[in-house]
């Protein structure tokens, strides 16, 4: 029996460590669960809000990656119409557009956000800055970079060609600025589209437009 008595407590422990392992997993699992319930409760809320004020509906064009491409390219995107609501506020319409991209496609293309993304807030600068924020999760969770990039692309076009006031798109992670989204991608400075330029290169994050503003041209 005493031969036995180290076997015992090593078959003790493995179970120990199992059983605390599957805990681990499932209240995370069970955190993860609750953040996708309270994302989709939050944008249903907002959309009813703005349900009720019996406003017109405002047809944009969003722009998602295209399928199968592993480099995504600004000029690549896949263009879906989408409806929402028409107002004044350049801002409410920007996070309108920013909750319809999280929402995905319901076409061809390719979803450009974790499916429990969280926009914290935006903000329009008098430059024409569209000041975009998001949660530590929802930037952690983008992966690689392709979906660095893919996520940048698709925002930054999707907001200059829907809301003529908006020139650039800065990205913030939980309110603060930061190196990259998911540790690829520089976003020390805004990012531009150029409609005009069909090549869409990205060029890199110092040089400045024409304009003279500290822009990242997509182009």
């Amino acid at each position: 029996m005493k031969g036995n008595r180290p076997v015992l407590i090593g078959l003790a422990l493995v179970s120990l460590v199992l059983i605390i392992t599957y805990y681990l997993y499932s209240v995370e699992r069970h955190r993860q669960e609750e953040l996708r319930a309270s994302e989709r409760l939050r944008l249903d809320v907002e959309s009813s809000a703005l349900e009720s004020q019996n406003l017109e509906e405002l047809e944009v064009v969003l722009y998602f990656c295209e399928p199968g491409v592993m480099v995504p390219t600004v000029d690549g995107l896949v263009p879906e119409k989408r409806s929402i609501f028409q107002t004044n506020d350049s801002v409410l319409t920007a996070r309108q557009i920013i909750n319809e991209l999280i929402k995905g496609p319901s076409e061809e293309g390719v979803r450009v956000f974790p499916e429990h993304a969280r926009l914290r807030q935006i903000y329009l600068l008098g430059d024409g800055t569209a000041v975009v924020d998001f949660s530590r999760d929802t930037a952690y969770q983008l992966g690689g970079v392709t979906a660095e990039l893919g996520m940048i692309y698709s925002v930054t076009r999707s907001l200059t060609q829907n809301i003529p006031e908006v020139r650039g798109v800065k990205f913030l992670v939980d309110g603060r600025e930061s190196h990259s989204l998911a540790g690829h991608i520089s976003i020390i400075e805004p990012f531009m589209y150029n409609v005009s330029d069909v090549n869409a290169k990205r060029r890199s994050a110092g040089r400045r437009s024409e304009a003279g503003d500290d822009h990242t041209q997509l182009q």
